[in-house]
């Protein structure tokens, strides 16, 4: 099959100078009448805002970011226009997307107890169920907590914590027993406190991404918004490309098609000998 016709060096000049006569108004009334023709009538530039998201979108901000485009990427004709405004719904669409994933992860971080909240009817169960391991510092808290109304008592619970307090007098015994109390108090509260601050900031790490069951929809949906950009950025580069006298190949198609009509499930044989 024969290639495509390839044009001369004098059509290929020829196309471009008609090219540089035909691309769009000079003078600087007309390209002030046209610079934003495609914001005013455009179709999809009207649709992706209906009425119904007018309460919540800004068609101010959409018309910024069609007007930018079109600036950066000088449509000249009708059909560029549209790609051009085509990507603009894209972004804006990707916009959207954005706004979603960070209200589910919003949505999860707000469900993230606080610190000094109190335990969940979930949690509280868990507990009964697993008590935590014994606390050696709040076991000792209790035991001189109970041994405060006995001097007896309390000497012998301080001597068991540290010998010393055998010589102790009486009348040092219990300050000094109140003392270790407030410490041991100030201890426990501290290190509570310290488990409950790295518990709220593991659930907040782990709420940094969107509700599994949402993840795969979100990532879908990206891929697709950036391939319909892709393809308007491609098809929009060979307009111009084409406009300007290029030659532009046709888009190559791979087909991965597969013929399994004569396909069988028998394995297949030892290869024939040559012959």
């Amino acid at each position: 099959m024969a290639g495509p016709k390839r044009m001369s060096d004098r059509q290929l000049a020829a196309n471009r100078a008609n090219a540089r006569r035909s691309t769009g108004p000079r003078t600087a009334a007309g390209k002030d009448v046209s610079r934003y023709n495609a914001l005013t009538h455009g179709i999809l530039a009207q649709a992706v805002i209906p009425e119904a998201l007018a309460p919540y979108e800004s068609r101010e901000e959409f018309d910024a970011l069609h007007a930018a485009l079109r600036q950066d990427l000088t449509p000249a004709t009708s059909a560029e226009d549209l790609l051009v405004e085509q990507m603009a719904v894209t972004y804006w669409r990707l916009g959207r997307l954005y706004r979603a994933e960070a209200a589910a992860i919003a949505a999860r971080q707000d469900a993230v107890p606080a610190a000094d909240a109190p335990p969940s009817p979930d949690e509280q169960l868990r507990l009964l169920l697993s008590p935590p391991a014994p606390d050696p510092d709040q076991e000792r808290l209790s035991q001189l907590q109970q041994a405060l109304r006995s001097t007896r008592n309390l000497r012998r619970v301080l001597t068991e914590i540290d010998p010393s307090f055998a010589d102790v007098s009486d009348a040092e015994l219990k300050p000094r027993a109140q003392a270790m109390l407030d410490r041991l108090s100030e201890g426990i509260a501290a290190r509570k406190a310290s488990q409950e601050s790295h518990r709220v900031a593991v659930d907040r790490a782990a709420a940094s991404l969107p509700p599994s069951e949402m993840i795969p929809l979100f990532a879908r949906y990206e891929s697709a918004l950036q391939l319909n950009l892709r393809r308007a950025q491609e098809a929009l580069e060979r307009l111009q490309r084409r406009r300007a006298g290029e030659y532009v190949p046709p888009p190559a198609r791979l087909d991965v098609s597969l013929d399994l009509s004569g396909a069988t499930d028998d394995p297949p044989g030892p290869p024939e000998d040559a012959a």
